[in-house]
């Protein structure tokens, strides 16, 4: 059959598993406007990477045959048609993108062609394409390449964050302690000083971030819910085009702050996560441990706490990152984090994007903070753990599990002897 397949013999299609789904196919048809099609397509990408941390290797994206494209993801493990589908309106209402226009496929009604085959109205042969590009890549041997992505990205972009991670999740890290990132109420009401001072999102593409906080703030001040919008409203208008991820619109954003505002009036949200512990594992700390100096335990330890509390996925500035080690030299962070990424502890998921909208204020070049990803392995269910508060050390952490002979069997002898004694 995929012989037949690949041979432009005859064309294939698949459904979903009913109440399942392996893969999300985001199929894009302007069957009248080739240029808008390569648009949408662009969009759908940069949503994927920018909003919902997914990988550029792990999306794939095929010419329709016609005048459209497909954008596909493929997962290690199947997940609930239901959750595909709201992963998918999620993407489209990110992008700003209307569903009659880029369709989820496959369903158990509605089949989406495997690509590579030929098809049957245009006779044109539905190549992968270039990411980047959309040029295509005329060659099977790109299915060699293609590896499945983790399933959880997809149902952790439909988790209802609490309202401390919510708020912060895109926060640019720059106030932090060396051991966890807090946000505490002092420091998220100054963050919504500073924007009603200046009238607008102080970076780009914080809409979303900027909605929550200023919902919540409303929400501890007494405002009504319509009055909440319009001050959203007000910030969001007076914000340079720029700002935004393209395609974003007026219409959008409002439906967006209505929808958060009634969720934080309704559910109480409360600026601040001072107060909250996070719970660390065993193995989660063995990992740590094992990943070269103590400098280097150190900011391991403080990006597997901002992990915990923001996300899986999470930025960092090089000098938020002296500020965790305690130390004055780039050349430290640096040598640290490129270990960290050298024995697979983090990745990079953004390196080194230009901010335009930040450049054109500044003057100059100025560069987003790149983003991590932590690797480790997720710690079983019955794995021994511990509640972490920011005043608790690596070592303090550390020696609550793990006893001693462990801990030198773990760490050199020659550093062990000095931060480790106790």
């Amino acid at each position: 059959m995929i012989q037949r397949h690949l041979d432009g013999k005859t064309t294939y299609g698949i459904f979903n598993g009913n109440t399942v789904n392996k893969f999300i196919t985001f199929d894009i048809d302007y069957a009248d406007d080739s240029a808008m099609a390569r648009w949408a397509t662009f969009n759908i990408i940069q949503a994927l990477e920018s909003e919902f941390n997914i990988r550029s290797s792990d999306i794939h994206v095929s010419f329709s045959g016609n005048k459209g494209y497909h954008v596909d993801l493929y997962f290690d493990k199947a997940i609930k048609a239901d959750d595909a589908k709201s992963f998918y309106e999620r993407v489209i209402n990110t992008a700003g993108l209307p569903s009659e226009k880029v369709e989820f496929r496959p369903s158990y009604t509605q089949a989406v062609k495997l690509p590579l085959g030929i098809h049957q109205k245009t006779g044109k042969r539905c190549w992968f394409v270039d990411r980047e590009t959309l040029e295509p890549i005329e060659s099977f041997d790109y299915l060699n390449d293609v590896a499945s992505m983790d399933h959880s990205l997809i149902l952790d972009a439909l988790i209802d964050l609490s309202p401390e991670q919510e708020a912060e999740f895109h926060k640019v890290v720059e106030r932090t302690d060396i051991d966890v990132n807090v946000v505490t109420h002092q420091k998220a009401q100054q963050k919504v000083i500073d924007i009603i001072n200046a009238g607008q999102l102080l970076h780009s593409n914080s809409r979303h971030e900027t909605t929550l906080l200023l919902a919540t703030f409303c929400n501890t001040q007494g405002y009504a819910e319509d009055e909440a919008v319009s001050l959203i409203m007000d910030i969001l208008h007076n914000t340079p085009s720029d700002y935004f991820s393209e395609g974003s619109k007026p219409e959008f954003w409002r439906r967006e702050a209505e929808r958060i505002v009634k969720r934080a009036f309704d559910c109480n949200y409360q600026l601040g996560n001072e107060n909250k512990p996070v719970t660390v594992y065993k193995s989660e700390i063995l990992a740590v441990l094992s990943v070269g100096t103590f400098r280097q335990k150190q900011l391991a330890y403080a990006m597997l706490m901002t992990s915990k509390r923001y996300g899986n996925t999470f930025y960092l500035t090089v000098n938020t990152a002296m500020r965790m080690l305690g130390t004055t030299s780039r050349e430290t962070v640096q040598n640290a984090i490129e270990k960290l990424i050298e024995v697979g502890f983090i990745e990079y998921v953004r390196k080194g994007e230009l901010d335009m909208a930040q450049s054109k204020v500044r003057g100059h070049p100025f560069y987003k903070p790149n983003r991590y990803r932590i690797l480790i392995e997720k710690p079983k269910a019955d794995e021994r753990s511990i509640d972490v508060t920011a005043e608790q050390s690596l070592v303090d952490v550390s020696f609550q599990l793990f006893d001693t002979r462990e801990l030198k069997r773990i760490i050199k002898r020659s550093e062990f002897g000095g931060r480790w004694a106790r």
